[in-house]
């Protein structure tokens, strides 16, 4: 079977895994699934800007 995920490796400060972990808590969710969650959005905001600018 085909892995359908991979990694991504970043750095951060320690201040901003605290507050990365403290954000996740009050989510009650994964700090990668919470960064996963904004990256989509981030990205889908950007592609649909590109997408305006494309049309004129």
């Amino acid at each position: 079977m085909a892995k359908t995920e991979t990694q991504v490796a970043i750095r951060v400060t320690y201040e901003f895994k605290e507050r990365l972990e403290k954000q996740a808590r009050k989510e009650r969710r994964p700090v990668s699934n919470m960064i996963r969650k904004v990256m989509e959005e981030y990205l889908a905001a950007q592609e649909e800007e590109a997408q305006e600018n494309e049309k004129g």
